[in-house]
C-alpha cells in the first residue's frame, strides 16, 4: 500500500519498516564501535566506500584502484581490532539466554554470606601481608578449560586456604585460583590477558588477566596487587574497586544470582 511519493518514487509501509530497522541496526553498530574507540576508522571506511562508488561512476580508474587497496588494509585493521570483542561475544552467546549449559552451584542465603565473608577475610589478609592474588569465581560459563591449565584441587573455600596458596613460598602461588561454588577446584592457572590498549600502564599481568577472563566469561575475578595491596574486582570486561563492605554485598549477589 502506497503511503506517499518522493518525486516519482512510491513509499510504502514496508519501505518505512525497512528504513527504521536499518537505522536501528546502524545506530547499534556505530555505538558499539564508538565504545571500542573504533568509530573513526569505521566512518573513514564508509566514506571511502562512497568515494569509490563515485570514482567508479565517473571512470577514475587509478583513484578507484588506490581506494580499493586502502580500504582492504583498513578492513583488515578493523577485523584485527575487533577480534577480541567478537571472540568474547561468541563465547558468551546463548541462543536461549535463560538456559545455560553450566550453572553455578545453588547456594542458600546463609551459605552465600559465609563464602563472601571468607573471601573478604582472605582479601584483607593477603593485602595486609603484601601477597598478590588472583581469584576467579565461576559463574554460568564453565571455567574447566582454564582450570585444566593449572593444578587440580578440591579444597573448601576458606580464607586460610587462600592465604596458604598465595603464600610466596607456596608452589601454587603463581597464577590464578579458580573457585566453583564453595570449592577451590584449581590453582596455578593461566588466564587470558586482555588485549585492550586503553588500560593504565600501572596494570600488571594479574589485572590484565582478571580483565581478560571477565571479557571472555561471566566470571567475577578478584585481584590483590602485590605492589600496592589494593583490592579490585573484574567483571564484564571492566575492573573496579569497592569498599570491602560493598564488595561483600556484591559477592553475595553474585552467588545468589
Amino acid at each position: 500500500m502506497e503511503l506517499f511519493r518522493i518525486g516519482l518514487l512510491p513509499v510504502t509501509w514496508r519501505d518505512l519498516v525497512d528504513l527504521v530497522l536499518l537505522g536501528a541496526l546502524l545506530y547499534a553498530v556505530l555505538r558499539w564501535l564508538y565504545r571500542l574507540n573504533l568509530l573513526g576508522v569505521a566512518l573513514l571506511l564508509l566514506s571511502m566506500t562512497i568515494f569509490l562508488k563515485l570514482a567508479s561512476l565517473v571512470e577514475l580508474v587509478a583513484l578507484a584502484f588506490f581506494l580499493r587497496q586502502v580500504m582492504a588494509l583498513l578492513a583488515i585493521f578493523l577485523g584485527i581490532a575487533l577480534g577480541p570483542e567478537l571472540r568474547r561475544f561468541l563465547l558468551n552467546f546463548r541462543l536461549f539466554p535463560g538456559v545455560a549449559l553450566f550453572r553455578k552451584t545453588v547456594l542458600s542465603q546463609q551459605e552465600a554470606e559465609k563464602l563472601a565473608q571468607e573471601l573478604v577475610e582472605a582479601l584483607q589478609l593477603l593485602s595486609k601481608n603484601g601477597l598478590g592474588a588472583l581469584i576467579a569465581l565461576e559463574g554460568n560459563t564453565d571455567l574447566t578449560p582454564f582450570a585444566q591449565s593449572g593444578d587440580a584441587l578440591q579444597m573448601p573455600l576458606e580464607a586460610r586456604m587462600l592465604l596458604m596458596i598465595f603464600e610466596k613460598k607456596s608452589p601454587l602461588h603463581d597464577g590464578a585460583v579458580i573457585v566453583r561454588g564453595d570449592k577451590i577446584i584449581a590453582a596455578r592457572c593461566t588466564l587470558p590477558l586482555s588485549e585492550r590498549l586503553d588500560l593504565p600502564q600501572s596494570y600488571g599481568q594479574r589485572h590484565r588477566a582478571a580483565i581478560g577472563l571477565s571479557e571472555h566469561t561471566d566470571a567475577l575475578v578478584l585481584v590483590v596487587s602485590e605492589e600496592t595491596g589494593l583490592i579490585s574486582f573484574a567483571r564484564h570486561g571492566e575492573i573496579k574497586r569497592l569498599p570491602l563492605v560493598e564488595l561483600k554485598k556484591l559477592l553475595v549477589q553474585f552467588y545468589l544470582a
